[in-house]
């Protein structure tokens, strides 16, 4: 593994962690409340943080792809 791979990888990893905490404590406000509207604000930001993880991973693939393309061409 290159280190342009290493470090595309640990900024996955980077990403995936800390929308995992902030999703971990939305979800424990989430227990916490018995307000409605603020339930049903705290479901949509948890959708919203699972759309942001889905998106961070497609952007870390395709940078990875973009490199490996450009590495090819160097060659």
């Amino acid at each position: 593994m290159t280190e342009r791979d290493k470090k595309l990888e640990e900024l996955s990893e980077q990403l995936d962690e800390n929308i995992l905490a902030v999703k971990g404590t939305l979800e424990l406000i989430d227990a916490s409340i018995t307000e409605d509207d603020l339930h049903e604000l705290l479901l949509k930001a948890l959708a919203r943080m699972d759309i942001i993880q889905k998106v961070s991973v497609d952007m870390v693939v395709a940078l990875k792809n973009c490199f490996e393309r450009m590495k090819a061409t160097e060659k």
